[in-house]
């Protein structure tokens, strides 16, 4: 019983850890896309978004 929670603990942490981590990709992508110019010189680097 203590293997399945131990196991299970792992998982939840991995999970957070990864969820972090693209939470973070995700923040510094849209801080670039807020803080781009204005002449539309870098809208080729956010295709993704529009």
């Amino acid at each position: 019983m203590e293997f399945i929670y131990t196991l299970f603990s792992i998982i939840i942490f991995l999970l957070a850890i990864i969820l972090s981590y693209k939470t973070y990709q995700f923040t510094k992508t849209m801080y670039k896309f807020k803080n781009r110019k204005k002449d539309g010189s870098e809208d080729k680097d956010f295709k993704y978004f529009d």
